[in-house]
């Protein structure tokens, strides 16, 4: 770029953009995004406590996803189904946990990982209660939370399954990093 030109783009920036000598205000908190219709009105209150915490940890919100929502889904209803309550997916072959279901449904991701919730407070409470004693649970345990504010998972599927006569919940989060 000729000099006459550069020094032309400089003369205008500055006078166009005074020089800052005190730090720019605080950034006005942008509002959190609605959630997605086709989430279950449980399942759109988790992502939105999900992505409030993430607000106030700096980290991006996550956004849902309609396979990982149906991995996810799954996920749960297999739990609830098949009485077991874990990471690993057993009696399936070549199906050892949560990647591996990725790796099946082709869902590409750089990582992932996966939070698992369990509890009977239906029986105590009401389910949008439940939903956030479950959120305040999750964001107790630190391998949890460090899943939900993990700032380079950007996109996440949300199951929920209740068994009626048990009043146990189970929860599954699945996060990815395209």
């Amino acid at each position: 770029m000729p000099t006459t030109l550069l020094g032309a783009c400089l003369a205008a920036l500055l006078a166009t953009a005074p020089l800052a000598l005190s730090p720019p205000p605080p950034a006005t908190p942008r509002p959190l995004a609605p959630p997605p219709a086709r989430l279950t009105p449980p399942l759109a209150a988790m992502l939105i406590l999900i992505n409030a915490e993430r607000a106030r940890a700096d980290a991006g919100p996550l956004h849902a996803d309609a396979t990982l929502d149906r991995i996810a889904q799954a996920r749960s209803q297999d739990m609830l189904d098949r009485h077991y309550f874990a990471h690993e997916i057993p009696g399936v072959p070549g199906v050892h946990d949560v990647s591996d279901l990725l790796d099946r449904a082709h869902v590409p991701y750089q990582s992932a990982g996966e939070n698992l919730a369990r509890n009977n407070d239906l029986a105590f409470e009401p389910l949008d209660r439940a939903i956030r004693a479950t959120n305040d649970d999750l964001m107790h345990s630190p391998e949890h939370r460090a899943n939900l504010l993990e700032p380079t998972y950007t996109t996440l599927g949300l199951g929920l399954a209740v068994e009626r006569g048990t009043a146990i919940l189970i929860l599954t989060e699945v996060f990815v990093q395209p």
